[in-house]
Formats: C-alpha cells, structure tokens, sequence
C-alpha cells in the first residue's frame, strides 16, 4: 500500500510534517509492502485549470494521504476517488509510519 505523506523537508524519515498538504515543499511517500520512502519535491500546479492538484497526486496512486491539514474540497475530492485522508499528532515521518494502525480520518478541512 503506498501512503503519501506532506512533509517540511527533505531527511528520510526523519523529515518534519508540514501543517498544510497542498503547499508543503516536499511529500514523502511511503511502501508499506517495501517499507521504502522516498522524497519527492511538491511541484502540484494550483492554477492549471486542466488537472486539479488532486488529480495530480493521483498518478502517483496513493491508498492514504497523511495530512496535518488540508482544505474541505480536496479531502472530498480524494475520498471521491477512493484515497482515505489521515491525520495524528506526530510531528515526523517515522512517528507516522510507526503508528499505520492509530491515525484518525480528517474530517474538518482548513478554512480557504
């Protein structure tokens, strides 16, 4: 299962949580079936009117999305397509991936 992560910086595991998904520097994606993270720069296009940011992170094929934040329409937009929207109170990747069992659904999206 792969699970998308919104992180502040570019340290593996280590990397900091970032407080809102669609304008976090980098996303950190995580196997679980491999175990393997891997960094990627967040180079979503907010303005393209032909591919929505969700839609874009969608080819990347996540099954979760770990978010400390995010708006009301792209939380709806991903669980639209089958992607559920978590959330904890971890402040690193590896906090995150050490508790797959415990994180909680987001529910209530940031207010813009």
């Amino acid at each position: 299962m792969r699970l998308l992560i919104a992180i502040d910086e570019d340290k593996g595991e280590n990397s900091k949580l970032s407080e809102h998904f669609g304008h976090c520097p980098y996303f950190a994606i995580y196997e679980t079936n491999t175990k393997e993270i891997k960094i990627i720069k967040n180079k979503l296009e907010h303005s393209n009117p032909n591919i929505s940011p969700v839609d874009q992170i969608m080819k990347i094929n996540p099954k979760i999305v770990f978010s400390k934040g995010m708006g009301g329409r792209a939380i709806r937009l991903f669980e639209e397509k089958g992607v559920k929207i978590m959330t904890g109170k971890f402040n690193f990747v590896k906090e995150v991936i050490d508790n797959l069992n415990s994180l909680d659904k987001l529910k209530l999206g940031c207010d813009h």
